[in-house]
């Protein structure tokens, strides 16, 4: 795997073998930072165009609830806009920080977006995808 972009809260690979965008998002987040880790993706993703992506919020620790609506409606559309068509979402064992995304997922009408409790299933999953 291309590290594409590696901090603390947000990092960012590139998954030659699969073609497909790792996202790993690690400890505390709020709107802003949902935000502005979203356009660093999005960012990276006209670098390295692909169909899939991985996004593991396994390691998130609270709650972004006001920036659920932009991350459901404006960045997976973005994300669709831009080519993305299956995203395997793995949930954090975090209640807040799960009630965000559940709060996101009532916003998101494209991609494909599927909730997974465990990276390796979510994985599993998005290999199946074509």
């Amino acid at each position: 795997m291309e590290t594409l972009y590696d901090s603390p809260p947000l990092s960012i690979f590139y998954d030659d073998g699969h073609e497909w965008l790792y996202v790993e998002w690690k400890g505390a987040h709020s709107a802003a930072s949902a935000q502005s880790g979203g356009e660093l993706i999005l960012h990276h993703l006209q670098l390295h165009p692909c169909r899939k992506m991985l996004n593991d919020n396994s390691q998130v620790t609270t709650g972004w609830e006001e920036g659920s609506r932009w991350v459901g409606s404006h960045y997976y559309k973005t994300l669709s806009e831009q080519g993305i068509r299956f995203v395997a979402w793995v949930c954090p064992p975090n209640w807040s920080a799960r009630k965000s995304m559940d709060t996101a997922m009532q916003f998101v009408t494209q991609p494909m977006v599927v909730l997974f409790d465990d990276l390796a299933t979510a994985y599993a999953w998005l290999l199946r995808q074509s």
